[in-house]
């Protein structure tokens, strides 16, 4: 019978606690969070340089729910978009002050027009071109997240539980009507905007719209907490007014705040791209506040019509649909007419040319859908025709659906197929193209069809040990993780501090160009005195906003890196060579005692285990990889075989810059750990192969028990939230297959009960201690996936 393992305390639940215990302590909790986001007087908004604020200003507002996994958060701001770099910012931002991952948070704005924009590859862009940023000047904007995270993380700590969800719905009376009016031979004929001055305009019929404003509403038994609104249409009444201000959805939410005071009132815009106030809206200026109060009418209908049902975490789920739009040919040409164009212009037009380089980059665009029992709330990118809301709204009669678009602006307009060949202004200044349609249909069916796992959380409440804290957010994630690191240095010796490191010098030695990629022959200097070999592989053609790169880590052999390289006859090996034909940019260091480091002196280096002196060496080549200007530095992943296999779980454990570690052949718990008879006389023990001058001697110590401070399983939880994978073939003899089977059903209730399943992958092939092909390709497109990245080449094994 084993000790009880570290991960237990966190999966296994008392299954005998009472009814009223549970009752008392609810696993499903909300947060709200509620902020000013008004930028300072004289900075830029979207199209005018700001002059003063209105009197209710600009609001930043949300929700954090905890409980279904790793919470989620759901934020709104009045602002008129936020792209492509700035959606990482702001996600990874408000992802962290919640603890948890950025999939996991859904960032999107009402569009109001006096507000400001934010993109911060569109920024780079300008400044790579030498013009002044001026709209896109992103400051303020980083200042402003840094503050909303402390915002959203002082919410984290007072939520309160959930017991109901409420949903209710009403027409909005004439407030939208649609923006295109379609002529006699089905083009474009007239664009019905926010403000329509010509009277022989307005006068076309209301045309396709939504009319159903729809609100989600979140109770503690009789106590409302929030209401989240949904409503679909271009939110101006009049704008260039150089006063930041949230028009009329801004003031309608204003009037709800007042009537329901106890519960935040946060407003989402559905699918509006084609939508408009241009029929009820003539540009005057008393007009916003008759649309305010016809939207505020709508909204507080359909609170009265609200029906509540009880809500537990087994029924909330998160899922999330990665799209690659197709990129219109016109957006190239922003590039070479952005230098004459005036602000306004620019802030059009450049976004559309930071997403596509970011798309051609390996991005690509997300659409999420929050599950709570049989209600659906669907975040989605860009500025949507209604046609897609009214089509997923009608999708399945038995869910109620909610739709907010303007997630990430950088994909600006996405019509219709249809609306392509009609033409108008959303066609034409539009960055993708009519095949857009069923990729966007495809991914909402796709998430409505989804039926998420029921898993009983309401277990959870109680872990093995009283006095053992439920772990349902990363906050509370890190103090477990570091007590798991403090065991595995008690054996590996301490990893060395890493404050005010510099990034490592690099001396290039040779160079060989290939077809689609240059391998540098490289030495970088780990710590002073002590340089690490290694081959960097850089694609050609690399995109300026960076790819993904990749540790690629060698098995045991006197050959080292050039394993992986593919130069010796070992088949299946060469996983360094293979991923830089993908399109990554590789870096393949040599294991201390292998390779250009075979004459290395363990008893001078410093360190107390080589393992440890990896792991210091591996984590600096991540520092050398941050530092290439072809690299994403948030995209990094790590693999190996065997010897590589294990010490990418290693470094993957004590580097959280690490997103996707993969393991070939390299672990089993070590009760399950026994290459036989000979080779435990050999090294003094059943553990003592990992007690070599090579890995651990300190194990030395434990060999007559066989019971470490740490094991396999362990570690693979601080891996967590990160993503696994794992090749672990059924003859596999240096590393039980049994074994692993074990560990990983230790491991896998920790990534179900977070909700994060799909980071965990392990793959079982027939075969001895390898790395078969098909598993390869599949632990390549596993690392495709969580990387977010497009390979150029995916046929690259026979």
């Amino acid at each position: 019978m084993t000790q009880p393992k570290f991960i237990l305390f966190l999966c296994l639940f008392y299954y005998t606690c009472s009814v009223t215990v549970l009752a008392q302590a609810p696993p499903l909790r909300l947060g709200t969070f509620d902020m000013d986001a008004t930028p300072p007087v004289g900075s830029y908004l979207a199209y005018d340089q700001m002059e003063k604020a209105g009197e209710l200003g600009l609001r930043a507002r949300g929700i954090i729910l905890q409980g279904a996994g790793l919470p989620i958060v759901l934020c709104a701001i009045d602002w008129i978009g936020i792209a492509n770099e700035s959606q990482d910012y702001f996600k990874s931002v408000l992802a962290s002050a919640a603890g948890t991952i950025p999939s996991r948070v859904s960032v999107h704005t009402v569009h109001q027009h006096d507000a400001p924009i934010s993109d911060f590859t569109a920024e780079r862009l300008l400044l790579a071109d030498g013009l002044e940023p001026l709209s896109y000047e992103g400051s303020f904007q980083r200042e402003f997240g840094i503050k909303l995270g402390q915002v959203v993380r002082n919410a984290f700590y007072h939520m309160l539980p959930v017991t109901h969800i409420g949903n209710g719905e009403a027409l909005v009376r004439d407030v939208a009507s649609n923006r295109r009016i379609i002529g006699p031979d089905g083009k474009a004929l007239h664009s019905r905007t926010s403000a329509t001055r010509d009277a022989s305009i307005r006068a076309y019929p209301e045309g396709l719209i939504d009319p159903v404003v729809s609100l989600l509403s979140f109770w503690n038994e009789e106590t409302p907490l929030a209401v989240l609104s949904y409503y679909a249409v271009h939110p101006q009444s009049y704008y260039l007014t150089k006063v930041a201000n949230p028009d009329f959805p801004g003031l309608a939410r204003y009037l709800r705040q007042l009537e329901v005071p106890d519960a935040l009132h946060v407003h989402f815009n559905g699918a509006g791209a084609n939508v408009t106030a241009g029929k009820y809206n003539d540009g005057a200026k008393e007009n916003r506040l008759i649309l305010a109060q016809r939207l505020a009418a709508g909204m507080k209908q359909a609170w009265d019509h609200t029906v509540k049902t009880p809500i537990s975490a087994e029924e909330v789920s998160w899922q999330v649909v990665n799209v690659d739009l197709p990129i219109a040919a016109s957006v190239a040409q922003i590039a070479d007419e952005m230098k004459s164009k005036d602000m306004r212009w620019r802030t059009n037009y450049v976004q559309k040319l930071a997403w596509k380089e970011r798309m051609e980059a390996g991005f690509s665009n997300p659409i999420s859908c929050l599950y709570l029992g049989n209600t659906r709330v669907l975040n989605l990118p860009g500025e949507l025709f209604v046609e897609y809301q009214l089509a997923a709204k009608a999708h399945n009669p038995h869910l109620k659906v909610h739709m907010a678009a303007y997630a990430d602006y950088g994909p600006f307009y996405i019509g219709t197929t249809k609306s392509y060949d009609e033409g108008g202004y959303e066609a034409i200044t539009s960055p993708t193209t009519a095949e857009a349609e069923p990729i966007i249909r495809s991914a909402i069916s796709s998430l409505l069809d989804h039926q998420p796992n029921l898993i009983p959380r309401t277990a959870s409440n109680r872990s093995l040990k009283a006095e053992t804290h439920d772990v349902s957010n990363l906050i509370q994630w890190q103090e477990k993780r570091e007590e798991v690191l403090k065991n595995m240095e008690k054996i590996m010796g301490p990893l060395p501090s890493r404050e005010a490191l510099a990034p490592p010098s690099v001396d290039y030695l040779d160079t060989l160009a290939t077809e689609g990629f240059i391998r540098y022959t490289i030495a970088y200097e780990a710590h002073p005195g002590f340089r690490v070999p290694a081959f960097l592989y850089i694609p050609t053609n690399t995109k300026p906003l960076g790819i993904p790169a990749i540790l690629a880590l060698h098995s045991t052999g006197d050959p080292g890196k050039k394993i992986v390289d593919g130069q010796t006859p070992m088949e299946n090996r060469a996983v360094a060579r293979e991923l830089a034909t993908r399109g990554y940019v590789v870096l393949a260091p040599d294991y201390p005692s292998f390779g250009d480091l075979s004459d290395h002196d363990f008893s001078t280096d410093g360190f107390e285990s080589a393992t440890m002196l990896a792991i210091w060496n591996h984590m600096r080549g991540v520092d050398l990889l941050q530092e290439l200007p072809e690299v994403d530095a948030t995209r990094i992943g790590v693999i190996g075989h065997s010897l590589g296999g294990h010490n990418a779980i290693f470094v993957g454990a004590f580097d959280e810059r690490i997103q996707v570690i993969v393991s070939s052949c390299g672990w089993t718990p070590f009760d399950y750990y026994d290459i036989g008879e000979e080779a435990s006389k050999r090294y003094g023990g059943r553990l003592g192969p990992w007690a070599q001058d090579r890995y651990m001697p300190r194990i030395r110590e434990y060999l007559p028990t066989g019971k470490l401070p740490f094991d396999f399983p362990d570690i693979l939880a601080t891996l967590v939230p990160r993503a696994f994978f794992s090749n672990s073939p059924m003859g596999d003899a240096n590393f039980s297959v049994e074994g692993v089977k074990q560990g990983i059903q230790e491991v896998k209730p920790l990534f179900e009960f977070l909700d994060i399943p799909g980071n965990l992958e392990v793959h079982f092939p027939d075969a001895g201690h390898d790395f078969p092909a098909d598993t390869r390709v599949a632990a390549y497109m596993f690392m495709d996936h969580h990387l977010n990245f497009k390979p150029k080449n995916k046929d690259i094994i026979p």
